[in-house]
C-alpha cells in the first residue's frame, strides 16, 4: 500500500492504493520502491505486516508492505 505522494508511483491496474508485486527472494523495500519508480526520501515509514521496518531489510515471502511519506501537522495542547 501506498499513501500520499508515494501514490503516484503505484502501478497500473492497481487497486486503489494495493498492488501485488512478485519480487526476488531477498528484496527489501528499497528494491520495492525502486521497482515502482519511486524515490527513497519518500518513504519516511515503512511497515512489514503492520510492524516498522528498515529500508535496507529483507522482506518476508507474502508480506504486506505499507510505504508512508514523511507527514507533518496537528497540533500539541498541554493543559497547565
Amino acid at each position: 500500500m501506498c499513501f500520499g505522494a508515494l501514490r503516484d508511483h503505484v502501478p497500473a491496474g492497481a487497486d486503489d492504493n494495493r498492488f501485488e508485486l512478485d519480487m526476488p527472494e531477498g528484496s527489501t523495500a528499497a528494491d520495492v520502491l525502486e521497482r515502482i519508480g519511486a524515490p527513497r526520501r519518500l518513504a519516511a515509514v515503512i511497515l512489514q505486516d503492520g510492524e516498522t521496518i528498515d529500508l535496507d531489510l529483507p522482506l518476508a515471502d507474502g508480506c504486506e508492505l505499507t510505504l508512508m511519506p514523511p507527514f507533518s501537522g496537528g497540533s500539541l495542547r498541554i493543559k497547565e
